[in-house]
Parts: structure tokens; C-alpha cells; sequence
């Protein structure tokens, strides 16, 4: 278990090193704000096919330790190709290397501890609330003591590979995972063979405008703070939002496998949580609008995070787990996200940074009414039991 532990501290480390000071180090190559945009989204699109494409050889193989050893020292070979890359050529091989691989480690991460502990929710909740540390850990330390050197892509690079030498040696530990078959619970209505449900596709719909909605808040509140507050502690106050989902991620997994709720049911409270958040945002822009949104982010994903994935496990067979949770980051985060990046760049430009938050709260609010039109398909009974 403490290898498991480790390993979540440290996956999200890489997170918290290479997401928010990748444009830092385009821009240090000398790309303009324009050309950056574009870099941006080769890396999302290589983000969102890299899970897909590895998750169904991993399922077939089931060598998912081996995966992640091979996914993370490639990660780290992406990293060296950033740091040192003068050629353009060679910078968007590095971006599309680190994406296909960086991006496809939390699915089967996630995957194999739900296969390891045959779907316990209340243990995965207590693993990936540790990653919730990890991030908020090294975030607050960048803050503190200023580091990386945001002008040279080198001590960027350095801490980026720090964290996945770090993630890759407790992988090492880990013991194999099971191979034995898990007896599924077909339902009736559903096809011999098939490996997933009509509620996974609801379902991947119903996170997906979620995710959208959410993106107004990833991809802009940083310069919302800046710009519209005059506030400058971006790191304190995403530090603040990422740490408020500690306890709300544990509360959910005691409460799914206790089957107190179903996942909908937490997908449904995220929903109305988001749409206060971004009112919030909207029409309380002081500080302490803004700090109750962002404790918000407890319930936002807190409770969406351990609900998506406790939703995944359930919905498709054992054998193609992996598959189902790469199609719930590509398909359901991933290409929502780029898609409402893309769509809010053009409102804040428009309109500004009110409008975005009001219209990215009818994504949520849609959300919201698909969980209730299609509740009972959300309910019927597991593909597989767990």
C-alpha cells in the first residue's frame, strides 16, 4: 500500500510541474502568444488519442505496472526533448511525446487500482486524495520558494523529471495485478460480449458538458484574478480549491461503497455546485466570492472525480476497463476541455469574463437535466459488479 501511496503523491507531481509551466517554456523558446495557442492544442489533441490507443493494447496484455514504467520513462524523454529544443520540428515531437504518454498514466493507474481491489471505492478514494496532496504539496512549494526558474526551460524540466523518477520507482514495487476473471452480471437488454452499457454513453455525455462547463474555470480564472481582481496569488488560491476536494473525495468513496448514493447522485450535487461557483465568479468578484467558489471545487470535483470513475468500473467489463477509463479522459475531460478553451477565448474576448462564467454555467445546468431526463438508464443495474 505505500508504494500505491507514493505513486498517486507523485503522479500528480508531474501534473503540478508540467501543466501550469508548459506555455512557460514555449514561451521561452521564443513562440508568440499566437503560435503558443496552436502548440497548446497539438498537445491537448495528442492528450486525448494517446489513452485511446494504448488503453486497449494494456487491456489485452494486462501487463499494466509494465505500462506505466514505459509511459513515464517516455514521458520524462519528452520532457529532454522540450528542454533542449531549438528546432520547431523537434518541440512539437517533444509536446505530442509527453502528451501521448503523460496523459494515458492516470487511466491505467486508475484502472489498475480498481482491478487490485476489485472496484472498493472507499480505498481508491483514500489512494487518489493522496495525488490531491501530492498537487497541492509542490504547488505551495513552487509558491514559497519560487521555484522553477521560470527563464530557463532546464530547472523546468529538471523538477518535471525529479517528479517522474520519483513516480517510477515505487511503480517498481507494486505487486502484479490479478488476473483472474471477475464474474460479470450481464443485463438482460444488453448484447452477449458487449463491453460496455447504454449508461456509459449517457453517462460519458452527461461528464462531458460538466467538463466543459468546468473548463471556464481551468483555463481562465488565473487571468480572471489577475485581470478583473487585481489578485495575484494564483498558486494560494488554486492551492485553496485543490485542497478543499481532500475530504469531499473521501466522503464519496465512503458513501458509494457503503451504497448510501449512486454515482449519479454525486454527478447531480457536482452539477449544482458548479453552477453556484461560476454565479459566484459572475457576480461576486471580491475575495470572498471568490474563496467560497473556490471551496466549492470540494463538491465541483470532489464529488465528480470518485463518482466518474467509481461510474466507469461499473459500466464496462473487467476486461476492458482501461478502455473505458482513457474514454472517460479523452472523450469525456479531454475534448471537452478543448473545446470549451477554445469557445471561452472567443466570449472573454467578445464579451468578457462575466458573460463566461453565465454561459458556462448552462453547460452544468444541462448537465444537470440529462442526469434527471435520463435518470433511470443512469440506475439500471451494473454491467458489472464489483
Amino acid at each position: 500500500m505505500a508504494s500505491l501511496y507514493i505513486s498517486f503523491f507523485f503522479v500528480y507531481a508531474i501534473y503540478a510541474v508540467i501543466n501550469p509551466f508548459l506555455q512557460v517554456m514555449l514561451r521561452n523558446l521564443g513562440y508568440s502568444y499566437e503560435m503558443v495557442g496552436v502548440l497548446l492544442s497539438i498537445f491537448e489533441v495528442a492528450g486525448i488519442v494517446g489513452p485511446l490507443v494504448l488503453s486497449r493494447k494494456i487491456d489485452k496484455r494486462g501487463n499494466m505496472r509494465g505500462a506505466l514504467l514505459f509511459g513515464t520513462a517516455f514521458t520524462s524523454l519528452g520532457v529532454v526533448m522540450l528542454m533542449f529544443s531549438r528546432i520547431h520540428l523537434f518541440t512539437v515531437l517533444g509536446l505530442v511525446v509527453v502528451a501521448f504518454f503523460m496523459r494515458s498514466l492516470l487511466p491505467i493507474l486508475d484502472s489498475y487500482v480498481n482491478n487490485l481491489f476489485n472496484g472498493d471505492a472507499q480505498k481508491y478514494t483514500f489512494l487518489r486524495s493522496f495525488g490531491t496532496v501530492g498537487f497541492v504539496f509542490f504547488s505551495l512549494a513552487f509558491a514559497i520558494a519560487n521555484k522553477p526558474n521560470l527563464e530557463s526551460n532546464v530547472s523546468i524540466g529538471i523538477y518535471a523529471l525529479f517528479a517522474c523518477f520519483m513516480f517510477f520507482v515505487p511503480v517498481t514495487f507494486w505487486k502484479a495485478e490479478p488476473t483472474r476473471a471477475k464474474r460479470s452480471c450481464l443485463l438482460v437488454s444488453e448484447p452477449e460480449g458487449k463491453w460496455y452499457d447504454r449508461a456509459f454513453i449517457v453517462g460519458l455525455v452527461i461528464i462531458a458538458f460538466t467538463r466543459i462547463s468546468m473548463s471556464s474555470v481551468t483555463s481562465f480564472f488565473s487571468l480572471y484574478l489577475v485581470e478583473e481582481l487585481s489578485i495575484n496569488a494564483i498558486s494560494l488560491m488554486n492551492a485553496i480549491g485543490a485542497g478543499s476536494e481532500y475530504g469531499a473525495m473521501i466522503l464519496a468513496g465512503i458513501l458509494i461503497q457503503r451504497k448510501k448514493v449512486l454515482p449519479v447522485h454525486l454527478l447531480m450535487i457536482s452539477s449544482v455546485a458548479l453552477v453556484v461557483r461560476l454565479l459566484l465568479y459572475a457576480f461576486v468578484p471580491t475575495f470572498g466570492g471568490v474563496l467560497a467558489a473556490q471551496l466549492l471545487h470540494s463538491l465541483c470535483y470532489g464529488f465528480f472525480h470518485p463518482a466518474a470513475i467509481f461510474f466507469v468500473a461499473r459500466r464496462v467489463k473487467r476486461s476492458h476497463r482501461t478502455v473505458g477509463m482513457s474514454m472517460y479522459v479523452s472523450l469525456g475531460t479531454g475534448l471537452p476541455a478543448v473545446i470549451g478553451s477554445s469557445l471561452g477565448g472567443v466570449v472573454v474576448e467578445q464579451f468578457g469574463y462575466r458573460p463566461l462564467f453565465m454561459g458556462y454555467a448552462l453547460f452544468a445546468l444541462f448537465s444537470l437535466l440529462l442526469s434527471i431526463v435520463f435518470y433511470r438508464v443512469m440506475t439500471t443495474p451494473a454491467l458489472e459488479e464489483i
